[in-house]
């Protein structure tokens, strides 16, 4: 009978389970914030714990995991809205390398070591660390790597495909250094180009030495 109430529990707890899950949205493991991974592995602690102690109401399981659920919601909706709380949330993607030049005080905030550097260089099939444009570290901490073109000499360099300047009316100061800019240069060119309050931008790129500009809906 033991057997049969712990079967029941776990198929319950699964399907509640999936369902928050569902709704909380698509992401890849390696694309997780902080926050999700602080809540999915509660939710996983308290399923285990519901299962485990199937001598209590399922209830004592559910309420905490919906209470986890509201909470990870109303964070990820309010990060939408508040800059800084986006930031400190999924932080933001950081220039490490530039033209052939490691960015080492950037390395030193990231605390991001040189083991690891050399590591996803090499998993992004780079041999030499002067044939990199760009090495941007994402929010997710994954090395996204941009390399010359071929024959482009280090004192000629292409600006990166997609670099982001703004995002949700924030302008990401970091990538504007990491490409020798400054905000009253990005300004002024907003300003060009018929966008004058940066507020009202939903997205702004440099790609191929261009700015692509999105306006907020």
């Amino acid at each position: 009978m033991d057997f049969l109430i712990i079967i029941g529990r776990t198929l319950f707890l699964y399907v509640i389970i999936f369902l928050v899950f569902r709704i909380m949205g698509k992401r890849e493991i390696g694309e997780l914030s902080l926050l999700d991974l602080v809540v999915f592995i509660m939710i996983a602690d308290i399923a285990v714990i519901g299962i485990e102690n199937y001598d209590k109401n399922v209830l004592n399981a559910i309420l905490p995991i919906t209470v986890l659920f509201f909470v990870q919601m109303t964070f990820a909706y309010a990060s939408l809205k508040v800059p800084f709380l986006r930031k400190a949330i999924d932080g933001e993607p950081t220039v490490l390398i530039h033209n052939g030049l490691i960015n080492q005080k950037a390395m030193k905030k990231l605390r991001y070591n040189l083991e690891d550097l050399l590591m996803q260089l090499r998993e992004n099939g780079v041999r030499k660390i002067s044939e990199v444009e760009f090495g941007i570290v994402e929010a997710s901490g994954k090395l996204s790597v941009y390399e010359f073109t071929e024959n482009a000499a280090i004192n000629q360099p292409k600006p990166a495909p997609i670099m982001t300047l703004i995002q949700d009316g924030r302008v990401i100061t970091n990538n504007l250094t990491g490409i020798g800019k400054s905000e009253d240069w990005l300004r002024e060119e907003l300003k060009r180009h018929g966008h004058p309050d940066i507020n009202g931008v939903f997205l702004c790129t440099l790609e191929d030495e261009r700015l692509r500009i999105f306006r907020k809906e």
